[in-house]
């Protein structure tokens, strides 16, 4: 069986070189998080939503910038 969709619009593959301390330090956050709530939470899940909050300081700075 597939496993389900996460996102659910357009993707792309990435492939990031990271240290073997930060992925650890993630994984350790990811079990601790899958403990206290009802779904997965894979490192990936960690790092997208990440992103999205550096995204979103970027953005907020270029929109001060206007």
């Amino acid at each position: 069986m597939a496993r389900p969709a996460k996102i659910l619009e357009e993707t792309k593959t990435y492939n990031l070189l990271m240290t073997l301390d930060q992925y650890d330090r993630l994984a350790a956050h990811s079990e601790r998080l899958q403990k206290t709530n009802r779904g997965q939470i894979a490192v990936a899940d960690l790092i997208r939503d990440a992103i999205d909050v550096y995204l979103e300081v970027l953005d907020e700075d270029v929109n001060e910038e206007d």
